[in-house]
């Protein structure tokens, strides 16, 4: 527990002070974001502060795998960090030069077969009622692993749409995996022990680095968080996840990460089937999203991005709850 405790105090503080670098950086670079009729915010802002959140989760997992005797660098936490490290090379790019839909989509299924080189992949399913309760996947976990990383990583990259919001809900999901991590490494089987250590610590590097940047992001922002930080995020939680609920023998244990991240899943659920149905792009950004409708009914942006907080916090409690209850 106390090397969680560091873990978020190393990446919070590291992702604090490096934030306004970061943004230095955007202007020199060119990483700005204009205003536009697709987006709320009226002056023009840097973007890259993901670079440090990136740096900030880095150097504290490092830090702390480096200090705590009972982790060392497996091949799991080898795998997240350069896999991470290349989903957030190529958001670096995006937030540059603005690359096309398949690039960032290509650059993250990369990342995913990194992953599932080193093992980590949803390779079972399980039945609630009937026994065996695990069933395995066999070839179908890979496409299903990819499937699940592109899809948190893009839930998150699309919820980034408002001052405060994507950085907080991540801090939030994070918080419910390193709670949920806790619980089950005190009840499964020691062979598992060091995976859901490992899980805790990444989640604790999360939420610090989310946090960290946040105080910078909550609105008026004073920098966005770009590509680089939104699919970056999104994919270590997806990453993690894997990790730390698939591990677990129990249906209600995959619903973790779902119900953490429910409210920005059924708003790119929605968002999605209603670009389908309006024959346009489902990659094109619009204002169809939750937060941009709650903003049309005349809701301030800190009243949205708090109702959203809200909405995530019930989530999260509802699938801890069912997850305590299961064990």
């Amino acid at each position: 527990m106390m090397s969680a405790v560091l873990a978020i105090a190393v990446s919070l503080v590291a992702s604090y002070f490096l934030t306004p670098l970061a943004g230095k950086v955007a202007w020199k670079i060119g990483a700005v974001h204009q205003p536009g009729e697709r987006r709320v915010h009226t002056t023009a802002t840097p973007g890259f502060g993901g670079l440090a959140i990136y740096i900030g989760f880095t150097a504290a997992v490092l830090l702390i795998v480096a200090v705590d005797k009972s982790l060392r660098f497996d091949g799991q936490v080898i795998a997240i960090l350069a896999a991470g490290t290349l989903v957030a090379i190529f958001g670096a790019f995006d937030d540059k030069y603005d690359l096309p839909a398949v690039i960032q989509a290509l650059g993250i299924v990369i990342a995913t077969l990194v992953l599932i080189h080193f093992g980590i992949k949803i390779s079972h399913i399980t039945k609630p009622f009937d026994a065996p309760r695990l069933v395995a996947l066999g070839a179908l976990s890979i496409p299903i692993t990819i499937i699940w990383v592109f899809g948190v990583t893009k839930t998150v990259d699309l919820i980034d749409g408002l001052d405060g919001l994507a950085s907080g809900i991540c801090a939030i999901a994070a918080t419910t995996l390193l709670l949920m991590a806790i619980q089950a490494k005190s009840a499964e089987n020691i062979k598992l022990a060091g995976s859901f250590h490992s899980v805790s610590i990444m989640a604790a590097a999360l939420i610090g680095a989310s946090l960290g940047f946040l105080r910078h992001n909550y609105p008026p922002a004073k920098i966005f968080m770009g590509t680089i930080g939104s699919q970056f995020m999104g994919f270590i939680l997806a990453s993690i996840s894997i990790v730390g609920a698939f591990k677990v023998a129990t249906l209600v244990a995959v619903a973790v990460p779902v119900f953490a991240l429910g409210v920005p899943i059924i708003d790119a659920a929605f968002v999605v089937v209603r670009r389908f149905l309006e024959r346009r792009p489902v990659h094109v950004a619009d204002k169809s999203h939750v937060h941009h409708r709650l903003l049309e009914r005349g809701l301030s942006h800190g009243q949205v991005v708090l109702i959203i907080y809200g909405l995530t916090i019930a989530l999260s409690a509802t699938a801890l709850t069912l997850y305590a209850c299961s064990r």
